[in-house]
């Protein structure tokens, strides 16, 4: 027979990234290691690179089909801490119910560009 699992289902810790294989608190130490991702109605995108724009135009690293957005509407910052910033778009941001032109990002914060929402998650690991 396999050997039982250490706890039961529903008692032992789920990851939150989704990862396999993880100690726990492996890499949550260290600096770099989170994952950074921002999810729009339903669909993640990946955050990779140092900066990412999200506007109407196809020039943008992540599109929004949205008459409310701007062409180059606003940058997300991956560095420490996590930033958003207006790029002088037309109707501006809100970010966690804020009016304002750039913001502190933590995971879970939600940035309303015309009419569509973005959520903002990062991970460790």
């Amino acid at each position: 027979a396999p050997p039982m699992p250490s706890a039961p289902p529903s008692a032992r810790p789920v990851p939150r990234t989704g990862g396999a294989g993880a100690g726990a608190g492996a890499g949550a130490q260290q600096q770099g290691q989170s994952r950074r991702w921002i999810e729009i109605n339903g669909t993640r995108h990946q955050i990779s690179r140092p900066t990412l724009v999200l506007g109407r135009s196809t020039d943008a690293d992540v599109r929004i089909d949205d008459p409310g957005v701007s062409r180059r509407h606003c940058e997300i910052r991956v560095g420490t801490p996590p930033t958003v910033q207006d790029l002088g778009s037309t109707n501006g941001i809100v970010v966690d119910g804020q009016h304002t032109t750039r913001a502190t990002l933590r995971d879970g914060s939600r940035i309303v560009v015309g009419s569509t929402t973005i959520v903002y998650r990062q991970a460790e690991g």
